[in-house]
């Protein structure tokens, strides 16, 4: 008897191509979504930045033919261009990032122009809020401005020695540190006030002051001490934690005298930049700042000015209450230098992560052991999942979650029970063929599971029907595409019932379609599953199976979309 024919197979690398060419249809869609959201948010900023045109810029690039209209993501400044539309360099500009540092009495906004090779071209002032002559003096330093130039980022990052401008010392200190910042630097802390505390103030409230020391550790106090070393208490002062904090015109800088328990004991104005006689009002008032002696550092750094009734200075609204402003937020920074904050663990676990991790890991085991077959595990099973993992927890895997973390970075830190779950979801149909989210750990497939075959009666769904329902799914997916290319205004949580279980901020759209899904599951099993759920319907296109060996309609709508983004990306 002849031998029976062997069945003919293809080969496993023509299954494993394919499979991976779906896999890398699905990456590259994400890399869209990712990069059509760093250029969303490139626009977005950019809004906040004066335009520029080639004429503002045509002193650093006199080859320069038209500036881009559109903020680079990578850079989030303009690109230059030449005749040819060869790219020449780019041009960013220090706000909105560095409107924080203040120089006399405003922020600055100054262009930095560079090549190519990223070095420095030259800079430029294109708005300032500071004082007009202290910025005419500035302007007029034609070496201030060119120290800059010929330097890359990496050498301003890492601290230029930048020299200020005699006389408007303060504006070119903050032009300098917002360019540092704008490049990915820190500021310099800009010494506004630089006479240091003398024992002379501080003996006005503790009389047998003899010397002054540093404490270590904590910058800016300094320890009194009588002439046999004995401890009196602490001095320190406002700045620079308060110059950013502006009265009528400018910061002033406050001196802080306190008791061994760092009760305030005496408060005076030392120094500002603020306009007289506003300054003379609030010093001529003994009561003002006296309302804060007998406080320590903690109590001062929590007073509420409205409720403990602290009334501003006749005359000087403004200038008195930046001033004792400026003591309150001096104390925070104070206290939080006693007391840093602990250091942040790598992930932040707590007791709802390992509830959440626990629970796919028992959905694993018993999707790959004969556990599966155990029907009142199965059931308990479920139970924990519709109601820790849904009702409780609330971590699902949803299109709206995939869309969030690709555009703005996987919370891995903050929500790693909901990283693991996620990672479960995915990596399982990739790599094992079988889709362990929606079979063990999806709760609205578990309530699904619970409705099917309740009725005596079940339809049979065939044919167009059965055809024109699948296409739900696939549509969806085509909106959640637009939706995040576009940044549309739709929310993609409510186009799942994911977020029914936290009914009480849920939407309407989505206790709709959670409470349709599960009456249809009534009459068809897992009817959303079938003909609703776009996550479904993507992980079953990632998952490795019989129909990994041969290209299909699904691998049409899959490119498709690809294209679809594509073409999104080339239209903006």
């Amino acid at each position: 008897m002849p031998n029976a024919p062997v069945p003919h197979r293809p080969p496993r690398f023509r299954r494993w191509a394919i499979h991976a060419y779906r896999v890398g249809l699905f990456v590259v869609l994400l890399v869209l979504i990712h990069r059509q959201h760093g250029w969303y948010v490139a626009q977005k900023r950019g809004a906040m930045k004066q335009l520029v045109t080639v004429e503002d810029i045509r002193k650093f690039f006199p080859e320069a033919a038209r500036v881009g209209e559109t903020w680079d993501p990578s850079h989030g400044g303009q690109d230059v261009f030449n005749a040819a539309d060869e790219r020449i360099g780019h041009v960013i500009q220090t706000s909105p990032e560095a409107d924080d540092i203040v120089g006399f009495s405003g922020p600055t906004n100054t262009l930095i122009a560079l090549d190519k090779q990223e070095e420095i071209l030259g800079i430029e002032v294109l708005r300032s809020d500071d004082t007009k002559e202290h910025l005419a003096k500035v302007l007029e330093d034609e070496d201030y401005l060119a120290q800059w130039n010929g330097h890359d980022e990496n050498e301003v990052i890492a601290g230029l020695d930048v020299h200020a401008v005699s006389g408007a010392t303060l504006t070119s200190t903050a032009i300098a540190d917002g360019i540092a910042t704008r490049l990915g630097g820190t500021a310099v802390e800009t010494d506004r006030f630089p006479e240091e505390i003398t024992l002379e103030e501080v003996r006005k409230y503790l009389e047998k002051a003899a010397s002054l020391e540093s404490v270590e550790k904590r910058p800016h106090l300094l320890r009194v001490l009588d002439a046999e070393g004995t401890a009196l208490g602490f001095a320190t002062r406002t700045s620079p934690y308060a110059d950013h904090m502006m009265g009528y015109q400018g910061p002033t800088d406050v001196l802080l005298v306190l008791d061994p328990e760092e009760r305030l004991v005496g408060a005076e104005i030392r120094g500002t930049y603020d306009n007289e006689p506003f300054v003379g009002y609030v010093k001529e008032d003994e009561y003002f700042l006296n309302t804060f002696k007998g406080f320590d550092l903690g109590e001062i750094s929590e007073i509420d000015m409205v409720e403990m009734g602290i009334e501003e200075v006749t005359g000087a609204t403004k200038t008195s209450i930046t001033v004792a402003e400026s003591l309150i937020h001096a104390a925070e920074e104070l206290i939080q230098v006693r007391e840093p904050a602990p250091p942040k663990p790598l992930i932040d676990l707590d007791g709802r992560d390992i509830g959440t991790m626990v629970v796919v890991i028992a959905g694993l085991v018993i999707a790959f052991t004969g556990l599966r077959g155990n029907r009142k595990l199965r059931i308990a099973f479920q139970v924990v999942l519709v109601v820790y993992l849904g009702f409780i927890n609330a971590d699902m895997f949803s299109q709206a979650l995939l869309v969030g973390w690709t555009q703005n970075g996987v919370a891995w830190r903050v929500a790693p029970g909901l990283v693991l779950l996620s990672t479960a979801a995915l990596v399982a149909p990739i790599f094992t063929g079988r889709q362990v989210y929606c079979t063990h750990l999806c709760p609205y497939g578990a309530a699904q599971d619970w409705l099917s075959r309740r009725l005596p009666k079940q339809l049979a769904i065939k044919g167009k029907l059965d055809t024109g329902l699948s296409a739900i799914p696939v549509l969806l997916l085509g909106l959640v595409v637009v939706v995040a290319m576009g940044h549309l205004p739709l929310s993609l949580v409510g186009i799942e019932p994911f977020d029914a279980f936290v009914f009480r901020i849920a939407g309407w759209a989505t206790i709709s379609i959670a409470v349709v899904g599960l009456i249809a599951s009534l009459f068809v099993t897992r009817a959303y599953c079938r003909y609703g759920c776009p996550t479904g319907a993507m992980l079953k296109y990632l998952r490795l199976g019989p129909s990994s060996d041969r290209f299909g309609r699904r691998d049409l709508v899959a490119a498709a979309l690809v294209l679809l983004a594509v073409g999104m990306m080339w239209l903006r």
